[in-house]
């Protein structure tokens, strides 16, 4: 009886090896993308703290977005610090991504990141075209302005 046993083990795990892999990937591409959000989210935040603070220096209650203020902003929020950078906080976040608006007191950073996985698209079983896996993450962030 134990020589038929021989073996058992090693296709038991070759058939649920792929599925532990699939779970294992999984889980990392998931914590990838909640780390990716909060950067996200904490840079928005950034961006409209410091407008709050900025656009009410020199107003007597009129407040406006100038375009430095915009350009500092959006600095702010893709390579954190004011004065711009090389290296963006998080691969592949442009200027582009970040909207600022300014509506009665409240500030508004928004941000729309193309999420792109690790394994890409997944490539199409059957015919047809491959399934996409690009997302955005979108953080708003609203602020009175002091």
């Amino acid at each position: 009886m134990r020589q038929r046993q021989q073996g058992i083990a090693i296709v038991e795990f070759t058939i649920v090896l792929p599925f532990l892999l699939f779970l294992f990937l999984s889980l990392c591409e998931i914590g990838r993308a909640i780390y990716t959000y909060t950067e996200i989210e904490k840079v928005s935040r950034d961006s409209a703290r410091y407008l709050s603070g900025e656009i009410i220096k020199g107003t007597s209650g009129n407040y406006a977005l100038t375009t430095e203020n915009i350009v500092y902003a959006k600095n702010l929020a893709v390579y954190g610090s004011i004065n711009g950078g090389s290296n963006p906080v998080i691969d592949n976040l442009q200027a582009s991504h970040v909207n600022i608006s300014l509506v009665d007191n409240y500030i508004k950073v928004e941000i729309a990141y193309p999420y792109q996985p690790v394994i890409g698209d997944i490539p199409a079983l059957v015919g047809g075209d491959a399934i996409n896996m690009h997302f955005k993450l979108v953080s708003s962030y609203s602020m009175r302005v002091l």
